[in-house]
């Protein structure tokens, strides 16, 4: 089968298109026909050796996929042969065809195209289990960094269905406005004027409860500024590349909780594989997008589209952060 084969860590710019052997089916693991794969700013870590989870060369990376079960392994017997599906795996997504556990397999309905399901398991997957650990929020202000990314329109959505006022941080009018049209209320375009000063005049000076911050870098500590007494802040990752240094004295004069949420441990990428022991919630998370999806109270885009031999002209458009939304490949 033809695939995106790693073969040494080192630039994405590297990368091509090979011949390996078809991944053998095991027990408990179904093979999925790959239709489209998601490309990630993590794919460029992946391939360069860096990212947290390391891999060992030779591999095919790409974590994400939507397609169609063509075999079932022994002890499947929830899935079928033609199924329509989406999955989170383990690396493998760049290719014609992945073998991967049932536990991180989800049903994809009929009314929601192939193309648009590959964007939802990881994006919506995370912002959903993020906001759902900052407790209710009807009612309450959301304000979203890097609004404009797959990661950042998914937290829009979720927070907006979950009864949240969100606001919606961007580094440029395009950006702010797909957040917009995605169930934002405000936008504020961070590359311009005090981002503390533009979120306390939409608060009327209270700040927002509740920041999700996929972004870090040196906004940071705006953030924190930002955010009522008793708020809290969502860590969930440094696309801007920088890893701030959190001022814990603010934090405790406003009683501001900060937590990390780090979804690869909910699907066997954490320092152990815990993948089956949070499968039934996941999968009913995942039952509740995709029926929301299904239902239009989720907005599924079409990500913009690359051909599987333009898979460095892919990456390359999420490493320059000019890509709005979800980047996938077109594997068939």
């Amino acid at each position: 089968m033809r695939a995106v084969l790693c073969d040494r860590f080192g630039s994405y710019q590297d990368l091509v298109l090979s011949e390996v052997p078809s991944p053998a089916l095991a027990e408990g693991s179904v093979r999925i026909a790959v239709h489209f794969a998601s490309v990630s700013y993590a794919i460029s870590l992946m391939v360069a050796g860096t990212y947290q989870r390391k891999m060992t060369p030779p591999f095919v990376p790409g974590t994400e996929v939507s397609g169609v079960i063509t075999e079932c392994g022994p002890g499947v017997n929830d899935l079928k042969v033609g199924d329509r599906v989406a999955a989170i795996v383990d690396c493998g997504a760049f290719s014609e065809e992945v073998v991967i556990d049932r536990a991180t397999v989800y049903p994809v309905p009929e009314s929601v195209p192939l193309e648009q399901a590959v964007a939802l398991p990881l994006s919506f997957g995370t912002a959903t289990t993020a906001l759902k650990r900052a407790g209710e929020l009807a009612d309450k202000t959301v304000l979203v960094t890097g609004a404009g990314g797959a990661l950042g329109q998914a937290a829009v959505q979720v927070a907006s269905l979950l009864g949240a006022r969100v606001i919606a941080m961007a580094s440029s009018p395009e950006k702010l406005g797909a957040a917009l049209k995605v169930g934002a209320s405000e936008g504020i375009d961070y590359s311009t004027g005090d981002v503390v000063k533009k979120v306390k005049s939409l608060t009327e000076g209270r700040g927002a409860d509740v920041v999700f911050d996929p972004v870090g870098g040196e906004v940071f500590a705006s953030l924190i500024r930002a955010t009522a007494v008793e708020g809290t802040i969502l860590s969930l990752g440094f696309a801007s590349g920088k890893i701030p240094a959190a001022p814990v004295n603010l934090l405790l004069v406003k009683n501001i909780g900060l937590l990390g949420v780090n979804f690869s441990e909910y699907v066997g990428w954490g320092k152990e594989d815990r993948r089956h022991q949070f499968s039934d919630e996941i999968q009913s998370m995942m039952r509740w997008l995709f029926q929301s999806a299904a239902e239009g109270k989720i907005r599924l885009a079409t990500p913009e589209l690359f051909r599987f031999e333009q898979v460095t002209e892919a990456i390359d458009q999420v490493v320059q952060r000019r890509a709005v939304g979800k980047v996938a490949l077109r594997i068939r």
